[in-house]
């Protein structure tokens, strides 16, 4: 799940800078490859596990991560960073933190609302969403803390995806308003923090061919291993579910795969 999300979001920043370049089919390629990422396969494997449901439970899953992120691992980061000189990389970190904090603040408000409403109670709106556009280009950061740009990635585009889902459920549970604050927190994870950090760590290249080169990899590795693995331990294991479905999203990576090599043989 972790790698679908990252995939999305990835893809959508891939699709951005090949529309800014010109490539109009080429973002086409990657806006549809990234919303069956996150729409399909994420969603699937997702409902598989039972990830969510409960809005209480959702709400102490969300505070707990974020707690984590906004007392131990964006803290731990930002002094990486500044042990290393990159100053711009620790401010961005601490940065990060704060915003985290904030919304343990909230997603808790909010539970105690849900789990015992109190007179004048109410439910946080959310933060507001300042869209940051990704820059292509190369790292500013190396080392530890361009290792600890990509893992803070990863964790934002997954909040991103799972809080998508965790309003979907709000929203079916009749709580609009949690709904609203896991919404709109989900595009502060993507639109800003993953973006942020996207930029300091290299994400996008400046040249269309080398995403696209870099998506053909990663499609071949989880069409031609890293699926038909899962699969393989899923039959082993008795799951014939999971087992079907890590074939089905194999043969999905297969196609993508494709698709972006035909993108790139048509540069």
């Amino acid at each position: 799940m972790h790698g679908e999300a990252f995939a999305h979001a990835k893809y959508r920043a891939y699709a951005d800078q090949a529309q800014h370049s010109g490539e109009p089919r080429v973002a086409q390629e990657f806006r549809t490859a990234a919303q069956t990422e996150l729409s399909d396969h994420f969603t699937r494997e997702a409902d598989l596990v039972g990830l969510g449901g409960d809005t209480a439970a959702n709400l102490r899953d969300a505070i707990a991560g974020e707690s984590t992120e906004s007392t131990t691992m964006y803290p731990g980061f930002a002094a990486q960073a500044t042990a290393a000189g990159d100053a711009a990389a620790a401010q961005l970190f601490s940065a990060i933190a704060s915003d985290e904090a904030a919304h343990v603040r909230d997603f808790t408000i909010a539970l105690a609302t849900l789990t015992g409403p109190a007179a004048g109670a109410v439910v946080p709106a959310g933060p507001d969403v300042t869209a940051t556009s990704i820059t292509p280009g190369p790292a500013k950061s190396s080392g530890a803390t361009l290792a600890n740009l990509r893992t803070a990635m990863q964790g934002e585009a997954y909040a991103f995806a799972k809080y998508s889902r965790y309003a979907r459920q709000a929203r079916e549970a009749g709580n609009p308003q949690i709904a609203q604050l896991f919404s709109r927190t989900a595009q502060v994870e993507l639109d800003e923090h993953f973006a942020e950090e996207a930029t300091s760590a290299g994400l996008v290249a400046s040249d269309v061919a080398a995403n696209l080169t870099d998506a053909i990899a990663g499609e071949k590795h989880e069409a031609e291993s890293m699926y038909p693995d899962y699969a393989a331990q899923a039959d082993k294991a008795g799951n014939p579910r999971a087992a079907d479905l890590f074939r089905e999203i194999a043969a999905d990576e297969k196609a993508h795969e494709q698709a972006f090599q035909q993108a790139l043989d048509a540069l």
